[in-house]
Order: C-alpha cells, then structure tokens, then sequence
C-alpha cells in the first residue's frame, strides 16, 4: 500500500474549528486545575472531555445531551474501577480488563455506534489503570471517586463548549466528530466471526495487562494500550483503514517518545498533549492515519506525562510499543482469517460496518 493512500487527505475535509474547540476544552481545565493546585484531576477532566468528543453523535441538542450524559456516567464508573484496581495485584486487573473488553466488544449486538464508543471507553480503562503506579511512585494516592466526579465534569466541559461552538456557527445539526462513528444503532446478529474477534480482542489486550501488572515491568503499560488503540474495532473494517490505524499507532508513539525524551517540564507536556489533541480533531475526516495519530500521541504521554527519562528508558517505551502493535497486527490477521469463510452472510452487516 502506498504512502499516498495512507497519509493523502482531502482538503475540504479538515475541520480546524473542531480541532481548536478540542484543544481549548482541554487546555482549560489544565489552566484553571493548576491554579487551584489541583492538577491531579487534569488527566481525567481532560480525557472526560477528549473521548466524550470523540465519541459525540451530532444532532440536534437534545440528542447529544442524552448522550453526554449516559456516557459520562459509564465513563465515570469506569474511571472509578479503573482507578481502584490499578493499585491491586495483576489477577484483579486483569479480570477487569477481561471484563471491560469483552463488554464493549460484544456491545455491537446494540449497533456499530455503540460498539465504537465502547471502544473509547476500553482505551481510558487502560489509562486509568496505569495511573495509580504512577502516582504512587511519586508517593500521591488517586481517590476513585473524586476522578470520576473530575470525569463527568470533563463531560459536561465538552457538551457545554460544543453547544456553544455550535450555536456561534449556526448550525443546530452538527455532523459526528469521528470518522468511522457511524450514526446507525440498530441491533445486530452476534455472528460467530463477531464474537470470535471480540474474543480474540479480549484475550490480547487482557494478556498484555497480565504481563505489564503481573511482572511489574516499567513502562510495559504502553503495550495494551499501544494494542488496543493499533487494532482495527472491527473485523469487517477496511484494509486502508486498518493500515492506517497501525501506522497512525506508531508513528504517535514516536511524537511521544520524543518529547518524553527532550522535556522533562510537565505542563510544556500537557501542551503538546493540547497540540496532538487538536491534530486529532482537525483530522478526524481529513485523514485517518493522522486522526490516529494525534489520539494515540496524547494517550501515550497521558501514560508518562509526569515521567519523562532517559534514552534506556525510551527504549523500553519503543520496545512495548511495538510489541503492542505487533499484537493488533496478529490479531487482525487471524481475524481476517476466520471472517472470510462467513463474508458472504455478513455482507449487510459489513456495508453497515
């Protein structure tokens, strides 16, 4: 496959005004959370605000309100499991990843929509784990509940700003902000393949849990999370599609471990997680290889952001990125292999797809 058709995008599709009203949701809360000396609460304001976008269906007010609101609150339970077993032992982790992933996996039974946002949920849980070690290194203790509330707040951030954004435009109906979101929520056969990839999705993400907890090896936390994001949501989506999630994964990583490497002041960190989330929104339509990349940059220095080491230590980093990428591309392989016999069943579910 070409680099043309990886990274070639449509002009007419960029869409700054997005990309800055992300950047501005979040850079906000880190403003207003660092002169009340409470920044401890900015990556789960900031993430509230950032997937609560990102998964946003468009419409008319009412229909988005009801959104934000169902899903800041799954959001916020997530966020307050995520955030008490990240400090238990693997097998409890672990479990809860299991859990996690298979639900949004098998919540495509409830539309494809569904079974996206489910997705965006699966990536903050594996943040939310990895952030009571390391806090705790730098001897703060995370309370759950008070994340969550600080996860809502970044959901009710993003329904406020948006609103108003889409009132200054004059537009009442405003499409959605993620490329493959599709607005369709009709309900689905589970159909073997279905299932199987949702299985196959669990057993790899949960498996890079177990070995990142389990072992305690620093920095493996980027594996999941490197897997999770580099794999396609689907089993049907496209070739081009899956390509540029992968690359879009990697090279994300890169822009991360570069400035992990070259800053080592954490609120110059937090600008480029703003500059990487504006890249994200500007080119969600644009282009999906570069759309992955921003997302993926700004998880990943979520991960580290008050961590920034040396060149050993980087190369850790690199190396778990790729082992996590590795692992979406397996997987998605021997998706593939098992979808095929069945493509012909699945095809109306595949046009949906």
């Amino acid at each position: 496959m070409k680099l043309s058709e990886v990274f070639g995008f449509d002009r007419s599709k960029l869409n700054w005004p997005l990309g800055l009203t992300v950047a501005v949701a979040i850079f906000v809360p880190l403003v207003l959370l660092a002169l009340v000396g409470q920044d401890v609460y900015w990556l789960s304001v900031s993430f509230g605000v950032l997937f609560v976008g990102l998964g946003d269906p468009g419409g008319r007010l009412a229909t988005r309100a009801a959104y934000a609101a169902v899903f800041g609150v799954i959001g916020a339970v997530v966020t307050a499991w995520g955030i008490a077993v990240g400090s238990a032992g693997w097998v409890l982790v672990t479990l809860s990843t299991v859990v996690i992933t298979l639900a949004t996996g098998l919540v495509i039974r409830f539309g494809v929509r569904r079974f996206v946002t489910g997705s965006l949920l699966t990536a903050w849980f594996l943040i939310a784990i990895s952030l009571p070690p390391g806090f705790g290194a730098a001897g703060i203790t995370l309370n759950p509940w008070l994340q969550a509330l600080a996860w809502l707040a970044g959901a009710a951030a993003w329904f406020v700003l948006s609103s108003i954004v889409t009132v200054m435009r004059r537009r009442p109906e405003r499409d959605p902000l993620v490329a493959e979101l599709p607005t369709d929520t009709k309900g689905g056969a589970l159909t073997k393949p279905v299932v199987a990839y949702s299985v196959l999705r669990t057993l790899a993400v949960s498996g890079a849990v177990a070995i990142a907890f389990g072992f305690q090896l620093p920095y493996a936390d980027w594996m999941p999370l490197a897997a999770q994001v580099a794999m396609k949501p689907d089993a049907r989506q496209s070739r081009l599609a899956a390509t540029q999630r992968v690359v879009g994964t990697a090279l994300g990583a890169v822009i991360a471990i570069v400035f992990l490497l070259t800053v080592d002041q954490t609120y110059v960190l937090a600008g480029v997680m703003v500059l990487l989330a504006l890249v994200g929104g500007a080119f969600r339509t644009a282009n999906y290889a570069l759309y992955t990349t921003g997302i993926a940059g700004t998880a990943l220095i979520a991960l580290d952001i008050s961590d920034p080491t040396n060149l050993a230590d980087e190369g850790l980093r690199i190396l778990f990125t790729l082992i996590g990428v590795g692992i979406a591309i397996g997987v998605m392989a021997l998706a593939a292999v098992i979808a095929r016999p069945s493509a012909g069943r699945d095809a109306s579910v595949e046009a949906q797809a």
